[in-house]
C-alpha cells in the first residue's frame, strides 16, 4: 500500500511508521519544515520525507497522488490551556476540513483520522462508554474534534471513501511526552521523590503504545467500514491500583501523597472505554500494564546513564 502519514515524528506517527515498512508498504512521512526529524526516516528506500507545515497541507494531494491511505495525526494544542483556545481549535478544523476534501478529490482510498477521548466530553459516571453513545465536548478541543470528523464523514459519503476515527484514550509508552502521568511519576518514583496525587479512584484504561501500533496496522490495512473506534485495552482499575503498580516495579521509596491534588470542580473524570468493537476485528491487546511500564522503566534508565 501507498501511505502518507501527517505527523510523522509524532509519538504514535514514529512507531507507526516504523511497523508499516516492516511490513513492506510505501510510506510519505510528512513532517514539519525544517524538523529534526527528517534523518530518522531515510534509513529505508521505503520511506520518502516531505517537510510540510500545517497551513500548507491541502497543497500535498496535488503531488501525493495514487495514495491508498492518508494517516492523519497532526493536531495544534492538545494540552494545557491551549484545549480551549478556540482560535487556535478552530484553525485545526479549518486544516484539517480542506485536507480532507483536498485528498477525498484526489482519490484517496481511505482515511485515517486521529480522534480523542474528548469529543466525548467527561465521563463521570463509572460505566464503560461505546461508539455509540452520545458525545458532550466540554473543551474546544474535543468541540473541534468531533466537528471535524462529523464534516469529515459527509466528505468521505460523498467521494465513496472509507474514514476511520482511532479515539485514543490514554495511551502510554517509552519516549512518550514527558508531562504524562506515567513518565512523571516514573521518573519521581526512580530518584525515590515524594509524589502529590489526587485521590486517585477515578477510573482508567491503559493502552500500550506497541498495541495501539498493531490496531491501527489493521484499520489502514483491512478495515472498510467507515466509522469510529475506541482505542483502549478494555481493561480498567481505579488509579491508585496503577500507581501502586509503578512504586513495585521501581522498588521505589516515594512517599505518595494521596489527595494533596484536588479534583477540578468539575468532578472526577473517568477513562473507561469498550472495546468490543476493535476487537471485533480480530485485533486483541498483548503487552500488560505491567510490562508495559518495565519497558518505560528500562528506557528511563537508559536515558538518565546518557545524560
Amino acid at each position: 500500500m501507498k501511505i502518507a502519514i501527517l505527523g510523522a515524528s509524532s509519538f504514535i506517527g514514529k512507531q507507526l511508521l516504523d511497523r508499516l515498512t516492516s511490513l513492506g508498504h510505501e510510506i510519505i512521512a510528512i513532517i514539519r519544515e525544517g524538523s529534526s526529524s527528517k534523518s530518522l526516516f531515510e534509513s529505508t528506500e521505503l520511506v520518502k520525507t516531505v517537510e510540510c507545515n500545517m497551513d500548507k497541507y491541502f497543497t500535498l494531494a496535488d503531488s501525493i497522488t495514487n495514495l491508498d491511505c492518508l494517516v492523519y495525526l497532526t493536531w495544534d494544542g492538545t494540552r494545557g490551556s491551549s484545549r480551549d483556545d478556540y482560535k487556535k481549535q478552530e484553525n485545526n478544523y479549518n486544516i484539517g476540513i480542506a485536507t480532507i476534501e483536498a485528498f477525498a478529490k484526489r482519490g484517496c482510498k481511505k482515511i485515517v483520522l486521529a480522534g480523542s477521548q474528548a469529543e466525548y466530553g467527561p465521563l463521570t459516571e463509572n460505566k464503560k462508554i461505546s461508539e455509540t453513545d452520545e458525545t458532550h465536548p466540554n473543551t474546544e478541543y474535543g468541540k473541534f474534534k468531533l466537528k471535524l470528523y462529523d464534516d469529515a464523514l459527509k466528505i468521505a459519503n460523498r467521494y465513496s471513501m472509507t474514514l476511520l476515527e482511532p479515539r485514543f484514550f490514554s495511551l502510554y509508552g517509552p519516549n512518550d511526552y514527558e508531562g504524562t502521568m506515567i513518565i512523571s511519576v516514573l521518573k519521581k518514583m526512580l530518584k525515590d521523590l515524594s509524589c502529590d496525587l489526587t485521590e486517585c479512584i477515578q477510573i482508567w484504561d491503559f493502552l500500550y503504545i506497541d498495541d495501539a501500533i498493531d490496531a491501527l496496522v489493521i484499520l489502514i490495512e483491512k478495515a472498510n467500514n467507515t466509522g469510529i473506534y475506541n482505542f483502549g485495552s478494555g481493561e480498567s482499575y481505579q488509579l491508585k491500583h496503577y500507581i501502586e503498580c509503578m512504586k513495585k516495579l521501581t522498588h521505589s521509596q516515594s512517599v505518595l501523597n494521596y489527595g494533596v491534588v484536588p479534583y477540578p470542580k468539575t468532578g472526577i473524570v473517568n477513562v473507561n472505554p469498550a472495546v468490543d468493537k476493535l476487537k471485533s476485528i480480530g485485533w486483541a491487546p498483548k503487552v500488560t500494564f505491567e510490562e508495559g511500564i518495565l519497558n518505560i522503566i528500562d528506557s528511563l534508565n537508559n536515558e538518565m546513564k546518557d545524560n
